[in-house]
């Protein structure tokens, strides 16, 4: 992806100065969301406003059915916004006041190429790409793009709340949701049904059905359980300069009663299903007696393996792990001290 012209920066950062100062976190709150639909058609940004809580201020765009789905889990409370799991699932544009010592050198040589000046703490523009799996990162020439596009909607949304329209809710159905749309040359409101992200596609079978047979008939099965979890690691690889780094998945199994640490698996960036799933194979193959449970700490987790834990005639539920939080803690501390 190509990086924003210098007429694109301009344009993004007088439009979050206009934004900042028409102090939109007046009359819009985190939960006000307003979808702008990209002028091509392809998506739709959810944005919400960040500042009633007077803790950060800005704007967060959360992109297509995936961001969607992320910040919903946010507001209703099925992630706790705190947690990595609520920072790793987000899809979105961010447009965010900042100290200077938060902004780097790319960042601000942007600014200073500009001929722009900001002062004081707080006051300096931040505007980031976040997706999952990947750190926050510099926006693209299409991001900056839309990410302008839609400070200039919520832009003109809170200025009319301001001045005493009722325009964030349809009285006649207050599940429509107002959208923005570009037609005939102008941005123009439309109350759309809400369309909740729409569901995951199914799991893959896990497609080697012979390895998995011959897996069952070789190995003895034993009294052993083990505790199994997937995540990323909090430590970002950058393959090459100028890439965007990305968060390691880890594949971590633990037997429970010897707290035993079994040949823990990082795999690369956005690892597939199908690489998920050969990890537990590896493993299982590696072992000299196959488990008689598989607990593991997600539901997700659960759909993704049973496709492998099924045939071998494994027990896999989802419950408390306490012998793998232990490790994935001390795991942690060791990384990130």
């Amino acid at each position: 992806m190509t990086e924003p012209t210098m007429e694109q920066w301009l344009d993004l950062h007088k439009t979050f100065m206009d934004y900042c100062a028409a102090t939109p976190w007046r009359w819009l709150g985190d939960t006000d969301v307003v979808a702008v639909e990209n002028p091509s058609g392809e998506y739709k940004g959810y944005c919400a406003v960040m500042g009633s809580s007077e803790i950060e201020y800005g704007l967060s765009v959360h992109i297509g059915d995936e961001g969607l789905a992320g910040y919903l889990a946010l507001m209703t409370g099925d992630v706790d916004p705190e947690s990595l799991e609520a920072f790793y699932m987000m899809r979105a544009l961010s447009a965010m006041l900042a100290d200077r010592e938060d902004l780097d050198t790319a960042d601000r040589d942007v600014i200073r190429g500009l001929g722009l000046r900001y002062r004081g703490r707080g006051k300096w523009p931040l505007f980031r790409s976040i997706a999952t799996g990947y750190m926050p990162w510099y926006l693209n020439s299409d991001e900056a793009e839309f990410l302008t596009i839609a400070l200039r909607n919520v832009i003109d949304i809170a200025s009319r709340t301001a001045g005493g329209e009722e325009v964030l809710y349809a009285e006649s159905d207050p599940s429509l949701i107002l959208t923005r749309v570009f037609r005939d040359g102008a941005w123009q409101d439309r109350w759309e049904t809400f369309m909740p992200p729409r569901p995951a596609e199914p799991v893959p079978d896990y497609p080697d059905s012979e390895r998995l047979h011959q897996l069952a008939q070789s190995k003895p099965r034993g009294p052993l359980v083990w505790e199994l979890s997937i995540f990323y690691l909090q430590t970002p690889i950058q393959e090459e300069r100028g890439e965007r780094p990305f968060f390691p998945t880890m594949v971590l199994v633990v037997d429970r009663d010897s707290s035993l640490v079994l040949s823990p698996e990082v795999l690369g960036a956005i690892p597939s299903t199908i690489q998920r799933q050969e990890a537990l194979v590896r493993l299982l193959e590696k072992a000299s007696i196959l488990p008689s449970e598989i607990v593991v700490d997600s539901a997700s987790t659960a759909g993704l393996l049973e496709s492998v834990t099924r045939p071998l005639g494994v027990k896999l539920s989802v419950g408390e792990t306490p012998v793998l939080d232990d490790v994935k803690h001390s795991l942690m501390t060791f990384i990130d001290p």
